[in-house]
């Protein structure tokens, strides 16, 4: 193809970004919906196919400069995606744990408790430092630095490639692979504020920095030889990943000692068997072990851990998880045992969840392992010592067998939602594995492809990023509701908590408001704090006679019915628990039990009375 037809694919493809960018700015989102796919103009996602379609396809013809546009083309668009909620207006993206961090973002900037009390203050703190640095609300401070820790996996998975594959082929790949954003998986890592995922997206500068050190790819002649550059700022870094999260701080852990472990090893073996004279021929193990590394995170990790509480917990949690596993063999991953029966539910096949949620990583797992398998037991461990792309498959390769068991013991027990944020840690490894691996795939087959070749295997690499950027945010195709939290909710909940009457609960589908008092950081007991079930939610007459407990003597309590818990449960979660006839039930009834008290148009409170109905003085 020649160079004019990439340049001017160059420009389309700018411009086509440029314009869906534009229509989707100036047609913010009215209020809550389900689907940020579906509420986004479709302009926009024809600008974004066509610039990654154009942008992959440049990358794969073009030479150098042209090539390195056609990446950054498609990177670009990959920023706009992940900036999707800022395009569309969103007042605050996230729900659930994302509600409780904004709270304690929130009393951490007003010094209600110290840096030091919350075992996680990292994402917190580089939340509010965005927000007084850029000038936004608190609120948007946790989405930009959401948004922060992907840009940095997008920029450092590729840069550890490159740390140990300088060809920019590999680099190019490793940019693709990182727009996939395998360690997504929303079931319990999730693009909304979460200090795990947070964590995870961060990792892969800790990963880099790592590559660059163990490959002598930073030296300083005036540092000693057992050091380098980036060896000087490692302990910021790793000390970083304990403030952000100390789950992945272990996991780091885990994987550092492995490395340096396997480099020990090899570093003897290669000592003993020149001394012995074995091959005839002088071997040399050039890497460098990371004993700093693993000592400096392990002091810092004891030193923050011992401090608090969770700490303990945790280690309680996964212990009696395991030995209660152990003695009756039950319980092993009942989160995908949760997730099963709710598929069950909705006629839905196990299978097709599984696919849309974990095709693209099973796909990676599978280059991956093939990768581990040939260089591995193919050749490192045999008779050489391998370049630093085989000896990065090597350390990571027998890091699958330190982390795997402390990922498996969490898939058992009430920790097995733990399994998958593990899992999405691993995400980033595997991704790594299977960047280099298409490399090496490229490398030997890539000059064989013909033109036509090349143009399916552009395709196909646009379908393989559609297949997994679908399932990126949470939506009715993955059989979830957008994390979206309007600002309708806050000010209605604000409103609700300013003037509840003392001793009256406040009742709301699923959950229930304690996410909401967590976010406006506003104290009710959870007593108070009800949430009826699927039968109890289906009539007036169940509802007038709910009672979620006994401890209050109040004979009625508020129910909150809004648009956005309509939107999320009949048609993000397909109505597996309320159905739309619930909700306009409610609002059309003419009861004199049922007083609407209070509403903003999406957002609207009743008074349920039950005086005389229940018996409150037991």
């Amino acid at each position: 193809m020649s160079d004019d037809a990439l340049r001017l694919a160059l420009v389309v493809g700018y411009l086509a970004l440029a314009a869906g960018v534009v229509v989707a700015r100036v047609n913010p989102s009215p209020g809550y919906d389900a689907s940020i796919y579906a509420s986004t103009p479709f302009v926009y996602w024809a600008g974004f196919g066509l610039a990654v379609a154009l942008g992959l396809g440049v990358a794969v013809f073009g030479r150098r400069v042209t090539r390195a546009l056609g990446v950054a083309l498609a990177g670009l668009a990959m920023l706009t995606f992940l900036g999707l909620p800022f395009l569309r207006g969103t007042y605050f993206y996230g729900s659930g744990d994302a509600l409780t961090h904004l709270g304690l973002a929130k009393s951490l900037l007003r010094t209600d408790f110290a840096f030091m009390d919350l075992i996680y203050p990292g994402g917190h703190s580089l939340a509010i430092f965005l927000s007084e640095a850029m000038g936004v609300p608190l609120r948007h401070g946790l989405m930009y630095a959401m948004m922060t820790a992907s840009v940095v996996s997008l920029v450092f998975v590729p840069l550890a490639v490159w740390a140990v594959v300088p060809d920019g082929r590999a680099v190019g790949l490793a940019v693709f692979t990182a727009m996939l954003m395998l360690p997504m998986n929303n079931i319990s890592t999730h693009p909304g504020f979460h200090s795990y995922t947070l964590t995870t997206l961060y990792f892969p500068f800790v990963l880099y920095l790592t590559f660059k050190h163990i490959t002598r790819g930073a030296e300083d002649e005036t540092l000693p030889e057992w050091a380098s550059a980036v060896s000087l700022v490692a302990p910021i870094a790793l000390g970083a990943t304990v403030f952000y999260h100390p789950q992945v701080a272990i996991d780091v852990l885990i994987l550092l000692f492995t490395v340096f472990a396997v480099g020990y090893v090899l570093r003897r073996r290669t000592e003993t068997a020149g001394a012995a004279g074995a091959t005839g021929t002088t071997r040399t193990f050039d890497h460098r072990l990371l004993t700093g590394q693993v000592l400096a995170l392990a002091v810092i990790f004891t030193a923050w851990a011992v401090q608090h509480q969770q700490t303990f917990i945790f280690a309680e949690n996964l212990t009696n998880s395991v030995t209660g596993f152990l003695q009756t063999g039950e319980g092993a991953g009942q989160i995908a045992q949760d997730r099963g029966k709710s598929a069950d539910s909705l006629n839905i096949s196990l299978e097709v969840l599984f696919v849309k949620l974990f095709g693209i990583s099973f796909l990676y797992t599978l280059l991956a392992g093939g990768l581990v398998l040939k260089e591995v037991l193919g050749g490192v461990l045999r008779d050489r010592s391998g370049d630093d792309s085989e000896m990065a498959v090597t350390y990571i390769g027998f890091s699958a067998l330190t982390l795997g068991p402390f990922f498996a013991a969490q898939f058992v027990g009430n920790v097995s939602s733990y399994f998958f944020r593990h899992l999405g840690f691993a995400m980033v490894l595997i991704g790594v594995l299977g960047a280099i691996a298409l490399y090496k795939a490229v490398t030997e087959y890539g000059s064989a492809l013909s033109g036509g070749a090349r143009v399916a295997s552009v395709l196909l690499a646009v379908l393989v990023l559609t297949g997994s950027l679908v399932a990126f945010y949470p939506s009715p195709y993955i059989y979830l509701p957008s994390s979206e939290t309007p600002e309708s909710q806050f000010v209605g909940y604000d409103a609700t908590f300013k003037h509840q009457a003392e001793e009256v609960p406040v009742a709301k589908v699923r959950i229930g408001a304690s996410r909401f008092t967590d976010a406006l950081t506003t104290t009710v007991p959870g007593r108070l704090l009800w949430s009826p079930n699927k039968t109890e939610f289906d009539s007036i007459e169940n509802l007038t006679k709910y009672r979620e407990n006994e401890r209050t003597d109040h004979p009625g309590y508020y129910l909150v019915v809004s648009e956005r818990d309509k939107g999320r449960e009949v048609k993000g979660f397909h109505g597996i628990r309320y159905q739309r006839e619930d909700f306009r039930e409610i609002d059309g009834a003419v009861t004199p039990r049922l007083s609407r008290v209070q509403t903003n148009g999406d957002y609207r409170l009743y008074y349920v009375d039950q005086e005389g109905l229940v018996n409150t003085t037991d």
